[in-house]
C-alpha cells in the first residue's frame, strides 16, 4: 500500500480487447478488457513510490512486474457466480502470480454483505462475522468466517429455531497483538433436520443470507 510497483524495462504485457463473461445461472454478457496496466491500477490503486519512508530495505519496497497474461478466473458478484477475463501478472521475488480482473468494476459489481441491523449490541472480541452463505446441501450449511490470522480455534456455530437458524463463528481468546487481518475461511454446520424454507441469519449482522 505505501511501496512502489513498477513494470521491469522491456517487459510486454500485451493489450486490451473485447471478452465474454459467462455467468453460471444466466446469460452471458460482452465486455471490453482492460489493458494490463489499467487493470493492474484498478487492482491495487495508484502506486508511488514512498520506499524512503518505510522501515524496511528498498528491495523489499519495490515490487517489479516481470510479465503478465490473460487468463480467466472464477469470481462471486451481485449477479451470481462468473467467469471472467484477469491478467496474471508475474513480480520478481514472488513465487506466486499477482491476478487483477481485466474488467471494470462498473461492470462485475462485488457482492456487498448486508448492514448490520439498527440495535444490535456489540459483538463480543471474540466472536467472527459471518461472510457469504456459499452451499445449503440437505442439513448442511457453508459459508465464510472473517478473522484475523492470528486468531486461535476457529469454531463454527448454529442455533435452530422451528422458523429460522442462526449461523456464527468463534475463535479462542488472542494472546498478544497481531497486525493480520481480513482472512476469510469457510466453515460448515450440520443441522438436526433438513433447512426446508427456514431463513438463515447471520449472528453478526441480524440480516438473512440468500445463496447468490
Amino acid at each position: 500500500m505505501a511501496g512502489h510497483v513498477t513494470i521491469a524495462p522491456g517487459v510486454k504485457l500485451g493489450s486490451g480487447g473485447t471478452t465474454r463473461i459467462d455467468f453460471g445461472d444466466g446469460p452471458s454478457v460482452s465486455t471490453n478488457v482492460l489493458d494490463p496496466r489499467r487493470a493492474l491500477t484498478e487492482a491495487i490503486g495508484d502506486t508511488y513510490d514512498n520506499c524512503g519512508h518505510m522501515a524496511v530495505p528498498v528491495s523489499q519496497c519495490k515490487l517489479t512486474i516481470t510479465g503478465g497474461s490473460l487468463k480467466t478466473v472464477d469470481v462471486d458478484t451481485s449477479a451470481g457466480r462468473a467467469t471472467a477475463p484477469a491478467w496474471s501478472f508475474t513480480a520478481k521475488g514472488l513465487s506466486r502470480p499477482i491476478v487483477a480482473l481485466a474488467i471494470s468494476v462498473e461492470v462485475l459489481k462485488p457482492l456487498v454483505d448486508p448492514a448490520p441491523l439498527p440495535g444490535l449490541a456489540e459483538l463480543d472480541r471474540n466472536l467472527l462475522p459471518v461472510g457469504r452463505l456459499t452451499k445449503v446441501d440437505g442439513n448442511s450449511l457453508t459459508f465464510n468466517l472473517h478473522h484475523g490470522k492470528c486468531d486461535p480455534n476457529l469454531t463454527a456455530h448454529v442455533v435452530e429455531f422451528d422458523d429460522m437458524v442462526i449461523i456464527g463463528g468463534s475463535h479462542s481468546p488472542l494472546k498478544g497483538g497481531c497486525v493480520d487481518v481480513g482472512v476469510s475461511t469457510p466453515a460448515t454446520v450440520t443441522l438436526t433436520a433438513p433447512l426446508g424454507d427456514r431463513a438463515i441469519i447471520s449472528s453478526s449482522t441480524g440480516a438473512r443470507l440468500s445463496l447468490k
